[in-house]
């Protein structure tokens, strides 16, 4: 330790001079002491030797000490810093040896400009290829018999029971997808794939009852149509019946010649894009064919075709039988001679006889293929069948309910049904039935995954659920394959007779496949049902060629390989078809043979076949309409077959007994339920069930229930019975009921069975149900088509492919084009007649006459009052109601409202109705029909309005009156005539449904002026009718970029199996492609990526200046010019770039106020 030193060395001065100076000498030692003290002064030598060690200290050093510490440790720093001098120096270390880093830089520009600094690096933003992480999200939908089992998954780790996947459960969510609930399970970490139709469980359990059932995901997608001009990577929307969301993305393409390219060369009208109204075709079989003949004298054709010997929508038929035969070798010699010939093939007749030597059949052979004595031919027939014919007895199950001539009958077949998802318990001998298909059959065993049937009747399908119709009970079972184990023969029933209620004889051919006595059979259209007791021979037993008695052979089978499809166009040489199927109902190829003809059913065209075309699959859409008009109509044509596949035209109107009011249409329910004993034993609520009286005798096609009521006085007698549920597909009356009951006996109870015509609308009602409760309504838009979309271009097609579209509900109406002739028509400024401009607008103001009703006191019935009636006003006649004034018993006024004011109702369609004494009605067109009286003949409207609870509306007329409605037709020119005499004619294309022209009056051009006086008008029979005018051609050409390969993106949800898709581009292409769901595994979802370091929207591609990874860039409030000479020698890092960016910070204040409130914040 340093000794203490004094402060001051003045003060010692005299103490160190010998004594004889204090004496001799005081001048001189006061002289040195006032040297000392001059030293000790501020600055001074002693002053600052006597200080060296505070100087050494920054926070006490002096200012030329302070300078020689900057020299000393800010040498590399310019000598003007704005952070103070001392601060730095005691910290300078700190940026020393953060020098070259983030900090460095932050410290530099603190200590020189005091300013805030941001380094940025670049290259943190290069784009990095490959280094983004993503997830791809996983899950599997499932069916949950009980719902509970699910959701106690969740969070748990599941293992499939036939795969042996596993994974986590991350989330489960539910979907309605079409009225069903669809579970979608989210997993993680899986390993394996879960299969459709396995079972789930948790892994910690193993399998256990009731668990999830796997439905399975859109996995991968099987083209048939490829389209056309795409490219891979393309994306594509999955749409299907049923299912959503998924999405495909283009792996694979190619180049095809024969696909259809499509011009829309004129629009028509009175088409709708609704597809269930309007129809669109592309024939699927094309024929060129020669020696048209129709031997018709003359038929209807009101959907005529340009130059066409065929009918528009006929059945076109072309009868071919396949005959095996058996000792024949004699016949494949003369086959082989005549087939054979070098200078040509000669045609070879080919008869048939039975076994008494008869001719049953003659016609061409088309096809052979034989060894030895055996072999096989193709006959185009022409007269008879060289079928069997045969002659079937057979005992109906129920004798009332017969066959009908020339329907087919089938045999019953067993089937094999794969199930799942079965709820409720089936039993062996119940019967069941496909709510899609309909086909109905008996169980003969069943477990958790096949149900073996007999007794099958129809051809279940995949898409089935196969409900318990025996039972009463909801047991149901999902359908996931189908195989046929003995298949049934089938053919038609020619005539047949009785001797007997029951015994019954029938004659068929056109057999396919061989029926077997003791079996069932029904027929197809009637449901008849009976049981095969024998059957004989009545076909051909023989064949001949060219009617050679020596060249023959024995027929040994038969089968009817015949085709008929509906034709969709014709010309003179080509014929394109719809619907091609054979006769077994499998769709069907025409046969290329100039022997095979083909005749027209309605037409009688007949047609020999040159050449059979090829391509199938191009489809499209209307993609747009102008011209558009609102329309409400009905779709129903009593032509058609009901619900129930029976003919309207077949079903009785009206009648008392069973066979009548509907009784054969097929749609029985019953309605009433008849206690015919009353028994006893029987508890109040029990339920009744009606499982019998459907087709052949065997179980409707839903039961009916009802529910008992009994006495009170403790017997249990059943009183009466009602309806609960009405059931459908009886066939006959007074039905037998099943009580279930704890103890009651002895009651007897009888369903009334009531039949409706089955419009798909409302099956069950009748006769005596209005109409607008029958038929179904089409309420939409119309016009003329602008545009197409969703085309399929198919592909192999060797022709040029017929279009049809067509709008029944409109075309049915035959409203064609007019020819409107004009006099005094328009001149020019030379005096000369205006000429019309081809597809300019004609508008033509149409009124119609009509009578005004000034009303007195208006009364409403309405149930929903104490008194029934209040006083109401004209809004209760509702625009659009009919109204109906009784003039006396046999005549009515009946007229239709399209306006009111509050004291008048305006009258349009007026009409008088009469009925005579023998029940026939006449109808009226009558502009005045309604007459005045304040006391008697009330108007009323036709129809109340009961959702008001209204029952009646009437009133009395004060007086009546004229008036006009009025509206606009509107058309288009395609054709005129001027005859330059101020005559002349022109040609309207109609673009109004609901109102036509009037044949007075004036007409005039939108664009050109034209027009003129109208003589007379009407329609051009050279023009098709609105609905079936459109004109859209379409050419075979050769095209790239047709898809042959998709990867599943998404799976979406709900896909069924095998079902038909399209997969529609999410770009602006209208070319769609066609494919089948493959539904199998484990779904998968669009990925995400976790992070962004390979994505270019957010990273920049390194460019070996800024973007790289020795550049940084310094952010702060200078220009780079005032720091970068400095940042450079002080805090650069040799082998780097600098960059500068200038940003300014402002300070504001905000001041934010709670409105309603007292607080208040501020924020700088």
């Amino acid at each position: 330790m340093p000794a203490e030193m004094n402060d001051k060395i003045s003060v010692l001065v005299k103490e160190h001079f010998p004594t004889f100076y204090q004496e001799s000498g005081p001048v001189f030692s006061a002289f040195i002491e006032a040297y000392y003290e001059y030293l000790e002064q501020t600055d001074q030598t002693i002053d600052f030797s006597r200080n060296l060690l505070s100087y050494q200290d920054l926070d006490t050093t002096t200012a030329q000490f302070l300078e020689q510490f900057k020299k000393l440790y800010l040498d590399q720093l310019p000598g003007l810093i704005k952070a103070d001098d001392r601060l730095t120096i005691k910290h300078i270390m700190d940026y020393y040896r953060s020098k070259g880093s983030e900090r460095s830089i932050q410290l530099l520009f603190r200590i020189l400009f005091d300013e805030a600094a941001t380094v940025n690096k670049p290259g943190l933003d290069v784009i990095k290829p490959s280094t983004s992480a993503f997830r791809l999200p996983r899950y599997i939908e499932v069916y949950a018999p009980e719902i509970n089992n699910l959701i106690a998954l969740e969070g748990l780790e599941i293992v499939g029971a036939t795969s042996g996947a596993k994974g986590f459960v991350e989330s489960i969510s539910t979907n309605i997808i079409g009225g069903a609930r669809v579970h979608i399970v989210q997993l993680s970490n899986l390993r394996g794939n879960f299969l459709r139709g396995e079972i789930i469980a948790k892994s910690s359990d193993g399998l256990m009852e009731d668990m999830p059932v796997v439905t399975g995901s859109l996995s991968s997608v099987d083209i048939t149509l490829g389209g056309q001009d795409f490219i891979k990577g393309d994306e594509f929307e999955v749409i299907a019946d049923v299912g959503k969301q998924g999405k495909v993305r283009a792996t694979a393409i190619d180049n095809a010649t024969g696909l259809i390219e499509y011009q829309l060369s004129n629009g028509g009208f009175g088409f709708s894009t609704n597809t269930s109204f309007t129809s669109i075709d592309v024939n699927t079989q094309h024929l060129l064919v020669n020696n048209v003949v129709n031997a018709a004298q003359s038929y209807s054709n009101t959907s005529k075709v340009d130059n066409a010997e065929f009918i528009r929508f006929e059945r076109v038929d072309q009868k071919v039988e396949k005959v095996t035969y058996l000792s024949g070798s004699d016949m494949i010699s003369h086959l082989n001679t005549k087939l054979g010939n070098t200078e040509g093939a000669e045609e070879v007749f080919i008869v048939g006889k039975e076994a008494g030597g008869n001719v049953v059949a003659n016609g061409v052979l088309i096809a052979e293929e034989g060894s030895g004595a055996n072999g096989t031919l193709h006959i185009a027939t022409h007269t008879g069948t060289f079928g069997d014919q045969l002659a079937l007895s057979a005992n109906l199950l129920v004798n009332t309910h017969i066959f009908q001539n020339n329907e087919r009958i089938a045999e019953e077949e067993n089937v094999t049904l794969d199930i799942t998802g079965t709820s409720g318990s089936f039993s062996a001998g119940d019967e069941v039935k496909g709510d899609e298909s309909l086909a109905v059959g008996k169980i003969v065993t069943v477990n958790s995954t096949v149900m073996t049937l007999n007794s099958v009747f129809g051809a279940f399908t995949s898409n089935d659920n196969v409900v318990d119709i025996t039972s009463g009970v909801a047991n149901t079972a999902n359908v996931t394959g189908v195989v046929v184990t003995a298949q049934g023969a089938n053919a038609t029933l020619g005539t047949f007779s009785n001797s007997s209620a029951k015994v019954y004889s029938l004659n068929i051919s056109d057999i396919t496949g061989a029926f077997d006595n003791g079996k069932k059979i029904r027929g197809d259209r009637s449901l008849a049902v009976a049981t095969l007791t024998s059957q004989s021979d009545t076909g051909a037993s023989d064949i001949f060629a060219n009617g050679t008695s020596t060249i023959n052979a024995t027929v040994d089978t038969f089968t009817n390989v015949s085709v008929h499809a509906e034709v969709i166009g014709s010309n003179a040489t080509n014929v394109g078809f719809r619907n091609a199927k054979f006769s077994n109902g499998s769709t069907g190829t025409f046969y290329q043979n100039t022997a095979a003809f083909i005749i027209g059913v309605e037409s009688n065209t007949y047609a020999n076949v040159v050449t059979v075309g090829t391509g199938n699959g191009s489809t499209f859409k209307i993609g747009g309409l102008e011209n558009e008009e609102s329309i409400t109509i009905y779709t129903d044509f009593v032509g058609d077959n009901n619900t129930a596949n029976v003919a309207f035209l077949d079903c009785v109107i009206d009648g008392q007994s069973s066979n009548s009011v509907g009784g054969n249409s097929g749609i029985g329910f019953v309605d009433t339920i008849f206690v015919r004993t009353k028994g006893g034993g029987y508890a109040n609520g029990e339920v009744v069930t009606f499982s019998s009286g459907g087709a052949g005798g065997g179980a409707p096609t839903t039961n009916a229930t009802g529910t008992i009521t009994t006495n009170d006085t403790g017997q249990g007698n059943i009183i009466s019975a009602t309806v609960t549920a009405a059931g459908a597909g009886f066939f006959t009356q007074n039905v037998a009921g099943t009580i279930a009951t704890s103890g009651g006996s002895g009651a007897v109870l009888n369903a009334n069975v009531d039949f409706g015509y089955g419009f798909p609308k409302s099956p069950q009602l009748g006769f005596e149900a209005v109409l607008d409760d029958v038929l179904t309504r089409f309420s939409g838009n119309i016009g003329t088509i602008t545009s197409l979309t969703d085309i399929n271009p198919g592909n192999n097609y060797n022709f040029d492919p017929f279009v049809s579209v067509y709008t029944k509900g409109i075309a049915k109406f035959d409203r064609r084009d007019v020819v409107v002739n004009l006099t005094g028509m328009n001149t020019g400024a030379g005096g000369a007649p205006i000429d019309f401009v081809i597809g300019e607008t004609i508008n033509q103001t149409v009124t119609s006459a009509g009578q005004t009703l000034t009303v007195n006191t208006i009364t409403v019935q309405n149930t929903s009052t104490s008194s029934n009636t209040t006083t109401g006003n004209t809004e209760n006649f509702h625009i659009g109601s009919s109204i109906v004034q009784v003039k006396n018993s046999t005549v009515n006024a009946i007229g239709d409202v399209f306006f009111s004011n509050s004291t008048v109702l305006g009258i349009k369609n007026g009409r008088v109705k009469e009925t005579f004494a023998n029940g026939l009605i006449n109808f009226t067109i009558n502009t005045q029909p309604f007459t005045s009286n304040s006391t008697i003949n009330a108007i009323s409207i036709a129809s109340a309005n009961s959702l008001n609870s209204e029952t009646n509306v009437f009133t009395t007329v004060a007086s009546n009156g004229s008036i006009s409605d009025s509206a606009v037709s509107k058309g288009q020119v395609y054709k005129f005539t001027n005859n330059g005499d101020g005559t002349g004619d022109v040609g309207l294309r109609r673009l109004t449904f609901s109102l036509g022209f009037n044949d007075s009056g004036t007409l005039e051009g939108a664009t050109s002026g034209a027009g003129g006086t109208i003589l007379n008008l009407y329609e051009d029979s050279n023009t098709n009718p609105i609905g079936d005018n459109a004109v859209i051609n379409a050419d075979a050409k050769s095209a790239n970029g047709i898809i042959t390969a998709v990867d599943v993106i998404d799976s979406g949800i709900a896909y069924e199996h095998g079902a038909n898709l399209t997969l529609r581009h999410t770009g602006n292409s209208n070319i769609v492609v066609s494919g089948t769901a493959n539904v199998t595994t484990t779904g998968i979802s669009p990925g995400i990526h976790a992070s962004t370091e390979s994505h270019l929207n957010t990273k920049y591609i390194h460019d070996n200046d800024f973007y790289q990874s020795h550049s940084y860039q310094v952010e702060t409030g200078l220009s780079l010019n005032k720091y970068r000479d400095i940042l450079l020698k002080s805090a650069h890092v040799a082998g780097t770039k600098l960059f500068g960016k200038v940003v300014k910070e402002s300070t504001v204040n905000n001041a934010v106020t709670v409105s309603n409130s007292s607080i208040t914040q501020a924020a700088t």
